[in-house]
């Protein structure tokens, strides 16, 4: 399974992180250096499970900035900062599935692609609850840490709920069982933080 990236994939992911960075932050620079470990964590990690798992399956498969996605992340999250709201749009783009067989869908492939990110983001999730947890770490590593954690449960979550073109509504459509449980612990892991 390769890891190769093509210079527009690059760009895409590098102009996604930095929007959601932004966004997530509030446009707040003191804060802006730890929430980017959790997109880092949250949005590339889940971008790249999707690519990944869809590739194991045969499929080529490819990261792609949404342009009116970026636009209405940096209006909206402006305009909420402005307003002292708490919303926020992170549909920035997605990765990308192409089959050989046009029209030919897979749906326990495309199932298990579609639970791939989530399910990284639950897992990285976990690991820093638990250093957290378990470590006591105070300071930048500490607030890093929380980050991480709120945003890929925050991610899982919202990326499972059962609504196209999100990811829970093609995990739903392929297996309910592995949907109910995935959101689920989603859900519950965030009432840690």
């Amino acid at each position: 399974m390769t890891f190769e990236f093509k210079k527009q994939e690059i760009e895409d992911l590098v102009i996604s992180f930095i929007v959601l960075t932004l966004v997530f932050s509030r446009f707040n620079i003191k804060i802006i250096p730890y929430v980017a470990v959790g997109i880092f964590t949250a949005f590339i990690f889940h971008e790249i499970a999707h690519r990944q798992v869809a590739r194991k399956y045969g499929y080529y498969a490819i990261y792609r900035r949404w342009d009116t996605g970026i636009m209405l992340a940096l209006f909206l999250g402006i305009l909420s900062k402005l307003l002292g709201l708490r919303f926020l749009f992170v549909a920035v783009g997605a990765v990308q599935v192409y089959s050989l067989y046009v029209g030919w869908e897979d749906r326990e492939a495309y199932g298990k692609i579609s639970l791939a990110g989530p399910v990284t983001n639950i897992l990285v999730g976990i690991i820093a609850i638990a250093l957290l947890s378990f470590g006591k770490p105070s300071g930048v590593v500490g607030v890093s840490l929380y980050y991480a954690a709120y945003i890929n449960l925050l991610l899982a979550f919202f990326n499972l709920l059962p609504i196209p073109p999100l990811d829970g509504y093609k995990v739903l459509k392929w297996n309910p069982g592995y949907w109910a449980v995935a959101i689920g612990t989603a859900f519950l892991l965030q009432s840690l933080l």
